[in-house]
């Protein structure tokens, strides 16, 4: 979504573009026109369409409207001090900083005046007036956040440099610590951000104080017990092994040794998450072994096994390991694959029956040979993920229907 920031950017270069002099009118003028272009709805403009609505037709015929002056000539032309002051109280509802508040009470001030006198906003003081004050607001603005992206930059800039060296160093890392502790404390933070970034520097040197202290406890601890700390190490080391291992049996297929599905879901969660952010394409690739039922009952399920096993470890090997290869169930497999250019999933199928078709799987001196199906749909044609795999799984038994080992996909590509 693109922020205030941003569109400020945007407004000022085409101003400038167009050799348009940057006075509120016209900022506000191009600032909606750059609003719209990207889809943004702020406030201020519903609030100024509400007051376009409730002009007569008449008045709205008489001239354009494009800016708030604009509605002001026009209602120059009123004479109703009550329509004078709900004019007022909407413009007291835009001049309302959104970012510096520093100067709220001339805004006030100035809103007040008014309303006691409604008629007094179309004099030539008060149009001075306002123009003065949406520019005050408009400079105090940007200047917050120049400010706020300048105290940010100066203390990640700050963390970036020292925070791994300390970290990593053994015998100088309490030295490198209070560096960083005299740094942060002195580090210069602007009245724009103070509140905030101080609460984050504050929790900084907190935590920094702890890790000093905690690296001098830990070097008496070393100092005074080694060999009981690099027993403790030791076991710890051990767990972590452990941890692996079980972390693997929970997601890894105890007969092909890829993937299960439940971590298969996993995966679909981080690739979702990759899609949504960084539009970053790929493929949802469902396999099906073609007549392995005819493979159990010829020659058994230790038979059986063996292809499965076989036919997931030519799936693992010809897969990136960027991408997913996960077994969905019975002879069904699945795969995300990332892709650029579509015609990179179709290679990659390519090579993979082409790698099953010369492959002998041999059972007991016995030749098998197998062959598969497969349906692919690409992600970005698609409402959701769901769907995606759902119309991969219909081409996998279109491709059955048809005969079996066909690769049919979405685009109407088969293979």
């Amino acid at each position: 979504m693109v922020n205030i920031k941003e569109l400020t950017k945007d407004t000022l270069f085409q101003l400038k573009e167009e050799n348009i002099a940057t006075t509120p009118e016209h900022y506000f003028i191009e600032f909606k026109k750059q609003a719209k272009l990207n889809n943004v709805n702020l406030k201020e403009f519903e609030l100024f369409e509400k007051i376009k609505e409730n002009l007569t037709e008449e008045e709205k015929k008489s001239s354009k409207l494009e800016s708030f002056n604009d509605l002001a000539n026009i209602l120059i032309q009123r004479t109703s001090t009550e329509e004078l002051k709900q004019l007022v109280e909407a413009l007291n509802d835009i001049l309302i900083p959104s970012v510096d508040f520093s100067f709220i009470e001339d805004i006030e001030e100035f809103i007040l005046k008014i309303l006691k006198d409604p008629k007094k906003l179309t004099s030539t003081d008060s149009i001075s007036k306002l123009k003065e004050l949406s520019k005050h607001r408009i400079d105090a603005d940007r200047k917050v956040l120049k400010d706020k992206t300048d105290d940010i930059v100066k203390l990640t800039s700050l963390m970036s440099r020292y925070f791994d060296k300390t970290l990593s160093e053994g015998e100088n890392s309490t030295e490198e610590i209070l560096k960083i502790k005299d740094e942060l404390i002195n580090l210069n933070i602007s009245n724009s951000s103070h509140r905030e970034l101080k609460i984050v520097q504050k929790k900084l040197i907190d935590t920094i104080y702890k890790l000093e202290n905690s690296i001098k406890e830990n070097r008496k601890i070393i100092t005074n017990s080694r060999e009981k700390f690099e027993h403790l190490n030791k076991q710890i080391e051990d767990l972590q092994k452990e941890l692996v291992l079980v972390k693997e049996e929970h997601q890894i297929d105890y007969l092909t040794n890829i993937l299960n599905r439940r971590a298969y879901h996993q995966e679909v969660d981080k690739m979702e998450k990759k899609f949504s952010i960084f539009d970053a394409d790929y493929a949802i690739v469902f396999y099906d072994i073609d007549h392995f039922k005819d493979i159990n009952d010829k020659f058994g399920h230790s038979c059986g096994d063996l292809v499965l096993k076989s036919f997931a470890g030519i799936l693992k090997d010809l897969t990136r390991k960027e991408d997913i290869i996960a077994r969905y169930g019975g002879e069904e497999f699945i795969a995300l694959i990332n892709y650029q250019e579509e015609v990179e999933v179709q290679r990659y199928l390519k090579r993979v029956k082409k790698t099953i078709e010369n492959c002998n799987f041999i059972y007991k001196d016995i030749e098998i040979k197998i062959k598969f199906s497969a349906g692919i749909s690409y992600r970005n044609k698609y409402d959701s993920f769901l769907e995606a795999k759902k119309r991969a799984d219909e081409l996998l038994y279109e491709a059955k229907h048809k005969g079996r080992d066909k690769i049919i996909f979405d685009n109407g590509i088969e293979i």
